[in-house]
Order: C-alpha cells, then structure tokens, then sequence
C-alpha cells in the first residue's frame, strides 16, 4: 500500500468518543470474566466436580451466589442445610435453580473433590467479583445501546444481513470505524485504520515476505478477524473466496487477511450504499 493510502479520517464526534469509551470498557470487562470463568471451571474440577453437571452451569446467578458462600463439596457438606438453601434457593430471583437442595447435598456428600483451603478461598472471592463484573458489564451494555442513535441501529440492521455477522459484533464494528462509514473516504482508508494494509501484498501468489502493518486500531483489527472467520464458515461467497486465496498457496492468516479486504469492501459499499447484503446478491 502506498505510503498516502495512510489513515485519513474525519475528527471523531464527541459522541462517537464516548461510544468507543463505553464500548472498550465493556470489551474489558467480557474479556475479565471469560478469563474469571476459565479460572474457576479448573479449580471447581477439582474440588468439586460435580457442580457443573448438577447445576446445569457454574456461573448462573443462583449458583454463583451459593459458590460466595459455599465454595466446594466440603464446605456444602459441613453446613447446615437450611443454610445452604438460604443461599441456593430462596435468594433466587426469576427461574429455579436447575438442582434442588437434596441433589445438591447428595452431590457434595459423595463428591471426589479434594479438600482445599486455598483453593476454597479463591473460588469465594472469584465468584464474588463475577457477579459483580455481570452488574457491571450490564450497566455498561445499557449506557451502550442508549448511546447508539438510529443512524447506528439502522447500521447494525445492513450489517447483520449478512449471515455470520451477529449484533454484538456489528456493534462493536461500528463503535471502532466511528459510528459511520462516511467518516473514512475509501474501504482503503478502513483498511488503513485497522492496520490490516501489509506491507508487501500481492494478489497473486504468496512471497512469504508480506506484514500485517499493526500500528493502527488493535481492537478494530480483532472485530475484523472475528468478523471474517464467522463469514468463512456461514457465508459461501466469502468461503469460496478464502478457499481460492488457500489453493493459491497462502498460509492460513494471509487467506483470512485476503478474506478480511474483500470483507472490508463489501460491508463498506453497503454501509456507504445503505444497502441490504440480500439485495447485493441479487
């Protein structure tokens, strides 16, 4: 890409300012407690394995609450059941929980989770800061959706048009381009932004030499990817096209890459264009 193919864009809005403060930090926070998640699945495998199959889920609220209380098998198994069922079931709010209390106590008293204090204390204190993190990401994703004007929803409508392309993902596509396409000239000044223009590309066959220029919007660039792998799989015209770029000889990220700047410039038109991806194909 030629050194004035460089990011050119319109000065954010305030709004749209605010709309990418807000989004980043819901990223953040998904991005917290999948990690959180991760965590506590490993440790309750092993001081009580049980939980997960019983429950139905380890991180609905109801279960989260009994966890900030109850951590493993043997901490159900040494309180009293009343107790436990404080926690359980009459603090439940909205649906039942999946297990009633006698599978629950039946379950811990004949786990094969091992005994661990250590272990005990960071799944409390995890469980805690999950439920925590859910009201947050809550609070956030509310200021989000009311932040968004018509001109965004009807975006996000155009966008999600094209199979593989959910609202969640549209939304924080937009959010990062700015809340409007119009504010980029070209879908090689989008390009540009999301640092997604190599240094060497060729349309033809591979030279092993080509970069990813990853000095622009990091969290544009990853919407990009996610975008582009869903696309793939649901989307025949962009599978065809990846598939093509791989028979061609280029490694699997340059196939994407490839992919992502078709991507790029289909969604760019119907943004631009206001036009649905069904009535493209047409």
């Amino acid at each position: 890409m030629r050194e004035e193919e460089t990011l050119s864009v319109q000065a954010p809005t305030h709004r749209s300012s605010e709309i990418k403060d807000i989004s980043r930090r819901r990223e953040k926070l998904v991005d917290q407690m999948t990690s959180m998640k991760n965590d506590m699945k490993r440790i309750l495998s092993v001081i009580f394995p049980e939980l997960e199959t019983i429950t139905g889920g380890i991180f609905t609220k109801s279960t989260l609450r009994l966890l900030k209380e109850y951590p493993s098998a043997r901490a159900i198994r040494e309180a009293q059941c009343d107790a436990v069922a404080n926690v359980f079931i009459s603090r439940s709010r909205g649906s039942r929980p999946h297990a009633n209390l006698k599978t629950l106590m039946d379950a811990a008293a004949s786990s094969v989770g091992v005994t661990s204090p250590a272990k005990d204390l960071i799944i409390r204190q995890e469980a805690a800061s999950l439920l925590h993190l859910e009201q947050q990401t809550q609070e956030t994703t509310k200021l989000l959706i009311n932040l968004c004007d018509e001109n965004m929803k009807n975006d996000m409508d155009i966008l999600t048009s094209m199979k593989g392309i959910g609202e969640k993902t549209a939304m924080n596509f937009l959010v990062e381009i700015g809340g409007d396409a119009k504010l980029f000239k070209n879908d090689k000044k989008l390009i540009a932004a999301a640092g997604l223009d190599p240094s060497t590309y060729q349309s033809g066959k591979y030279e092993g030499k080509s970069r990813i220029s990853k000095k622009e919007n990091r969290h544009l660039r990853r919407v990009i990817w996610l975008m582009t792998r869903r696309v793939i799989t649901s989307n025949e015209l962009f599978r065809a096209h990846y598939c093509k770029r791989s028979k061609d000889g280029l490694p699997y990220k340059m196939a994407v890459l490839a992919t992502e700047h078709k991507l790029i410039w289909v969604l760019y038109a119907m943004l631009i264009h206001q036009t649905y991806y069904e009535q493209r194909r047409n």
